[in-house]
Order: C-alpha cells, then structure tokens, then sequence
C-alpha cells in the first residue's frame, strides 16, 4: 500500500498519508481517532482512513533509514499475507489473530492496517526463536 510519510524530528512525529490525493485538501479530515498512546487516525467523512499520526516516532520506526515522501510503510491485509507467503484466508487465521502477531495500528471497517517494520520484526523474531542454536541458549 503505497502512503506518504512526513516527520517532525524535533517533536518525534511521523504522519503517514494513506490517501495522497487528499493531500493538502482542506476539510478532508473530518475525525481524528486516538487509538493508542503514541497512535492517532484521521478518518474522513465516510470513516475510511486518511492518515496515521505517530507520536514518539522513534519507538516504533528507525528514522534514520526512512526519508521522508512514498513509501510502503504501511500495510493491509493483502499485503501482510503476501509478506509471510500465504494466502489472505489463512493470513487472517494463522496470523493476525494470534495474541503473539503484532497488534495493528489501524482495524476499520475498510481492514486491517500494520507498520511493515512491526511485521519484519515479528518475522524476524520468530525465526530467531526457531532456530536450535537459540532454543538451547534459552534452556
């Protein structure tokens, strides 16, 4: 899902927009949904999502290898499923709702909507946990 991403470094911001086309378009906004404590959505009038506000952006996102403009940062279910090689259906079932699958900064309506970094990182620790070197450090 290809979004814009913009930073404010000195505040620790990051603002992802999902809808380019609403880009500087006074009024698009119509809600602002706070759904975390570092996590804020921006709906528009008919509830699908416009943007995603990050604050403490540097928890969740390593500023230093992300620039600023399109990006594929954030992901939907679709793009989830083909990250980890399997089909939506079994997606749905296998990972998203297991309690050890990260939470999704966004669940409207419209989907389910993930940080890209949160799904490598939950790939990458599984991985790590299934290798035997790192099972028998953990004894």
């Amino acid at each position: 899902m290809l979004s814009v991403i913009e930073f404010d470094r000195q505040h620790d911001l990051a603002y992802i927009l999902i809808r380019a086309e609403l880009r500087d378009k006074p009024g698009a906004v119509k809600r602002s949904q706070r759904v975390g404590d570092d996590i804020v959505l921006d709906l528009d009038a008919d509830g699908q999502l416009i943007g995603i506000e990050l604050l403490n952006a540097s928890s969740r996102l390593d500023l230093s290898k992300i620039s600023e403009g399109p990006t594929e940062l954030i992901v939907g279910v679709k793009e989830a499923a083909a990250m980890l090689g399997v089909e939506k259906s079994n997606f749905i079932r296998d990972y998203a709702n297991k309690a050890e699958f990260p939470a999704p900064v966004a669940e409207l309506a419209s989907g389910r909507f993930w940080l890209r970094s949160d799904i490598h990182r939950h790939m990458r620790d599984k991985d790590t946990a299934s290798r035997p070197e790192f099972k028998s450090r953990i004894r």
